[in-house]
């Protein structure tokens, strides 16, 4: 006996953003993906990758980072990186040139940004050591997991930030960037 073929349905899939977020380093990568596993169901038509650089200046990173994703496929790109050591022209012509877009953390780097969300005062004269200095024991264990960043940053924090960095990395995670 021949079995009826019964054409299957084909299920339409929701196109998503593909977004690539590259942190200069391993807190970058940390904080950012925890801001993203708070957010993430907010942003569910965005599929984001969120990778990091092993530091060095910017035109090390940018290099990098165009060398190993240039070849894979991202509606959106985005290098963020710490302020104290700033981007030439040059540097953001080629991240220009190649889809980048320079998200920089201020004041001086991450953990400026972060202890300015918490409502500390940073002073110009800072360096991103000392900051880090500041910022590190009071995370919850070593600064370079996700949940490290949990006691200090919950979603509600993060929300009424009012530190620019922070609320532009997590706009780009929303896919609201262009």
């Amino acid at each position: 006996m021949a079995r009826k073929h019964t054409p299957q349905r084909r299920h339409r899939q929701a196109s998503k953003t593909a977004l690539l977020i590259v942190g200069e380093g391993p807190d970058d990568q940390a904080f950012i993906k925890h801001m993203h596993q708070l957010f993430r169901s907010d942003y569910s038509d965005v599929k984001t990758t969120i990778e990091k650089q092993s530091g060095g200046s910017p035109g090390n990173i940018i290099t990098n980072a165009t060398r190993k994703y240039g070849h894979l496929a991202f509606d959106q790109r985005f290098l963020v990186l710490d302020a104290d050591v700033p981007p030439t022209q040059q540097d953001h012509d080629k991240a220009l040139k190649y889809g980048y877009q320079i998200i920089l953390w201020s004041p001086t780097c991450l953990e400026g940004a972060l202890l300015e969300v918490l409502g500390e005062r940073v002073i110009s004269h800072e360096t991103a050591q000392q900051l880090k200095n500041r910022l590190h024991p009071r995370l919850a264990g070593n600064h370079t997991p996700p949940a490290a960043y949990a006691v200090l940053f919950p979603r509600a924090v993060l929300q009424t930030s009012e530190n620019i960095s922070v609320n532009t990395v997590r706009n780009a995670l929303a896919g609201q960037l262009i």
